[in-house]
């Protein structure tokens, strides 16, 4: 899982930006898939009127599950040195862990 947003507010609109020590970095070939669910019960305080059907839309009165995603492209060489820099810090950690 690269992002989960709980109990979702319209009125955020915003955009989640990794840090950089956070970021994700996938390897060639990763295939992303997003998944959204929406709460249309009477439980959801924002919910004016859970007996209205509603649809997938792109107006704001339909359902959304947009997903914007910015990729930056590494060549490998550039991947394998991130790898390689990964390894190193878990190590790091370990050993950190195992004096304590």
């Amino acid at each position: 899982m690269l992002s989960y947003v709980d109990h979702f507010n319209f009125n955020w609109m915003t955009n989640y930006i990794y840090a950089d020590d956070a970021a994700p970095v996938l390897p060639a070939g990763t295939v992303l898939h997003i998944t959204a669910w929406h709460d249309n019960t009477v439980n959801n305080p924002n919910n004016p009127d859970p007996n209205q059907w509603v649809g997938w839309g792109d107006r704001t009165v339909d359902e959304m599950a947009h997903a914007w995603v910015n990729v930056t492209f590494i060549g490998d060489e550039d991947y394998q040195s991130w790898l390689t820099e990964q390894k190193s810090k878990q190590i790091a950690s370990a050993a950190a862990r195992a004096r304590k």
